[in-house]
């Protein structure tokens, strides 16, 4: 008896050690969570049938809980009764439509290992993510957001009007569109593709590509994910992946397209693929006299390549993700002292209008514009240009994409470590920190106050400048989808106190951040460059800004440096030891009770 409730002591005490070494949870951001729609499987005919996934803050439905994160890779576990099963999985979040899914093989994704040191050994190395075809790929389409709202359009990188011709991989009779009879353009919405194929060896035939997400695929080739208006009609799958190529001296762009809702089956590169297109530029239309006689160009530091906007001489494309119209703008003519240029625009659709546009440089790296509220057929400068045109709370915030190393990214405006509290959540503790040897990087962290982390987010400054006593950052997002950016407005109350608040992606005005922000008091004045770990140490005045650059997979700006991977914190783990101890007692208790 009493060899049994010693037993039943140490099986305790055990138990309350695992319990006690077990790491916290881990989280998926906020960007990551909602509902998706996943190819399960496919047949011979092409039809495809999908299931149902949920992410949710710390799980996702179908490969169980978060249990460890490793950079961008993360450790699931799924309980089957007494056993435990461990995956490793990579997550890439190429739009806020499209969760990019990778394992080290197939295999992996459809078994599991019994202890999470086997999982965490075979997570796919970054080797094996820079070659196509290492690792095994599964693409997640989002349906619903975290809220239940259903996920926005997105807009189609490829603009413009164009014939195209058309060859599909059909075993029993060819399928073919030639000539200059077939079209394809994007109007009256930039998130679509709209492909009318004539004289084609089957029946005349409109579809449309809802464009979904992009990113860089290999050799300067591009993917594209969409949904196919086919699906209706049950002929192709829903949800389609393609690679494109464009030729930047003629225009020419050569497509190719996946057989079913991946991009690897029958997709080997732009001209070679279960379908491809080729699309040619048409002619654009003349521009009046008036505009094409070439008296003014944009300002040279805005020539380049900026988020929703392309510059080149007098010529500047606006993609206006709010109205999903695309504007070729043409420079009329430049108010005295350079601010506003009357301009004149045509949409992808052909309506042409005269308007005035507000131009101002907040950075090396940072544009700002407005367009007129009201436009007009007529040149009537000074009616467009004048002040009441235009509303001085409303600005077009863009980020340049083509930096070059004589314009590095902007420093942020913070240095060393600062913390608080949610403002509408103060259970809920704040962190934000930058690392002196990348100071273009700032940290954002969330937890629970008791060290549980829910989430980390990493923010590359492009700049920032103060405007009506305010400071004004702008940030690209390098822990989520490219192309995600983010404003904060802040106040500076002292030097050791600051208050911060979410701007938008236009860094919006009228936002109070000592009424509406977030506190945030500095507890360290530098976060150290030996040992990773915060140290106070003495500061003379401000820093000085100093010019720095790294090299970027997004820009030519970027995170190749140990320093700007975020610090882990210390884990709570007992001591060889305290972990000895226990097992040790019970086999002494058990050899004592033997003997008596």
């Amino acid at each position: 008896m009493n060899r049994v409730c010693i037993l039943a002591v140490c099986i305790g005490f055990l138990m309350l050690l695992q319990v006690s070494t077990i790491e916290a949870s881990c989280y998926f951001s906020q960007q990551f969570q909602g509902e998706y729609m996943m190819q399960n499987s496919a047949n011979a005919g092409g039809g495809i049938q999908y299931s149902t996934l949920t992410i949710t803050p710390n799980s996702i439905s179908l490969w169980g809980n978060c249990q460890k994160r490793i950079n961008n890779n993360v450790i699931l576990m799924f309980n089957y009764g007494n056993t435990s099963c461990y995956t490793c999985l990579h997550l890439k979040l190429r739009s806020t439509n499209v969760l990019q899914v990778f394992a080290s093989s197939q295999e992996i994704i459809s078994k599991c290992f019994t202890n999470e040191g086997s999982a965490e050994a075979n997570c796919p190395s970054q080797e094996s993510l820079q070659t196509r075809g290492e690792t095994a790929e599964i693409l997640l389409f989002k349906t619903r957001d975290d809220q239940g709202v259903f996920t926005q359009k997105q807009y189609c990188p490829i603009d413009g009007k164009y014939y195209t011709s058309y060859k599909g991989k059909n075993p029993l009779r060819s399928q073919e569109c030639v000539g200059y009879n077939s079209t394809v353009d994007s109007c009256p919405s930039g998130s679509t593709l709209n492909f009318r194929l004539r004289s084609c060896t089957f029946d005349s035939y409109d579809l449309r590509f809802e464009c979904l997400g992009h990113w860089k695929g290999p050799r300067d080739e591009t993917f594209l994910v969409f949904t196919d208006s086919r699906h209706l009609e049950g002929q192709k799958p829903k949800f389609r992946c393609a690679l494109y190529k464009q030729d930047r001296e003629s225009g020419k762009i050569d497509m190719a397209v996946s057989r079913d809702s991946t991009c690897t089956s029958d997709l080997y590169n732009a001209t070679n693929g279960f379908e491809t297109f080729v699309l040619a530029p048409k002619t654009e239309n003349r521009w009046p006299p008036e505009v094409s006689i070439g008296i003014c160009s944009f300002p040279k530091w805005m020539v380049g390549t900026w988020e929703y906007v392309r510059v080149e001489g007098d010529t500047m494309v606006y993609k206006d993700h709010t109205s999903f119209k695309t504007y070729t703008i043409k420079c009329v003519g430049v108010q005295e002292g350079g601010e506003k240029y009357l301009i004149f625009s045509r949409t992808q659709c052909d309506e042409e209008v005269f308007n005035c546009m507000r131009i101002a440089s907040r950075s090396r790296n940072i544009l700002e514009f407005q367009l007129g509220t009201n436009s007009s057929n007529n040149k009537d400068v000074y009616t467009l240009c004048s002040d009441e045109n235009f509303d001085d709370n409303s600005w077009v915030t863009q980020g340049k994409l083509d930096i070059s190393s004589t314009k590095q990214t902007g420093l942020c405006p913070i240095t060393g470590e600062y913390t608080g509290h949610i403002p509408d959540a103060p259970e809920l503790c704040a962190k934000l920190w930058s690392d002196c040897r990348a100071p273009d990087l700032m940290y954002y962290q969330v937890s629970d106050c008791s060290g549980e982390i829910y989430e980390e987010r990493e923010y590359q400054c492009l700049g920032h400048w103060q405007e009506s006593n305010l400071l004004y950052t702008y940030t690209e997002r390098r822990d989520v989808a490219d192309g995600t950016y983010e404003c904060f407005v802040g106040s500076i109350l002292t030097d050791k106190e600051i208050n911060i608040k979410e701007a938008g992606e236009h860094c919006q005005r009228n936002i109070d951040p000592l009424k509406y922000g977030m506190k945030l008091t500095k507890t360290k004045s530098i976060y150290s460059c030996v040992d990773r770990t915060t140290t106070n140490m003495p500061q003379f005045g401000p820093p000085i800004p100093t010019r720095f650059s790294t090299n970027s997979p997004r820009r030519t700006t970027s995170k190749s440096i140990d320093s700007n991977e975020i610090p882990e914190l210390p884990k709570k783990n007992s001591s060889a030891i305290q972990t000895l101890s226990v097992p040790v007692l019970c086999g002494m208790l058990l050899i004592l009770v033997n003997q008596i």
